[in-house]
């Protein structure tokens, strides 16, 4: 079966973004987070899991959104809501303080985090500001504040903010 990833790109619409707080709850082990710092910075990636046991966290997963018009299989938070990459991102700079209120980041408190399904793409995590951010190809990830249920991607094209978007090719 052959996978490509393909990361969904709209028009930049310059907005500010808010400061209300997300109202999903994560699952044990993964938190959406506040940072109060409005600086970053630089993060370091952790290790990749060795043949050592290591406690894997499943706080990743897919689902169908509405993504420039049409529906995409996305990233998902085990709650199923739209998990989106910021193209601004760098190691010394994340989305932090006031921009993680709109923007809360997917954080781990330990171990390695997991998908429910094979992605075609590596999941990660790294330390930075926020805290253990959970990472997808390298790119931290983030929950959008005013994504209530399943099946929305209202942050698309936010603040250089981006649906991550799996592309799965049929057998």
């Amino acid at each position: 079966m052959h996978r490509k990833v393909a990361v969904g790109f709209l028009g930049i619409v310059a907005m500010l973004a808010g400061c209300a707080k997300t109202t999903t709850s994560p699952p044990p082990g993964a938190t959406s987070s506040h940072a109060p710092a409005s600086t970053s910075p630089a993060r370091s990636a952790s290790p990749s899991p060795s043949s050592t046991a290591a406690t894997v966290t499943v706080v990743v997963h897919t689902g169908s959104a509405t993504v420039a018009g049409a529906a995409q299989t996305v990233l998902t938070s085990v709650t199923g809501l739209t998990l989106y990459l910021h193209t601004t991102d760098t190691p010394a700079a994340v989305c932090s303080g006031t921009c993680a209120l709109s923007w809360p980041p997917l954080l781990l408190a330990s171990g390695m985090p997991a998908s429910s399904v094979a992605l075609p793409g590596a999941l990660g995590v790294e330390s930075d500001v926020n805290g253990r951010q959970v990472t997808y190809n390298g790119h931290p990830l983030y929950g959008w504040k005013n994504d209530t249920s399943p099946g929305q991607a209202t942050g698309q094209g936010i603040n250089n903010f981006f649906a991550v978007t799996v592309t799965v090719a049929g057998p």
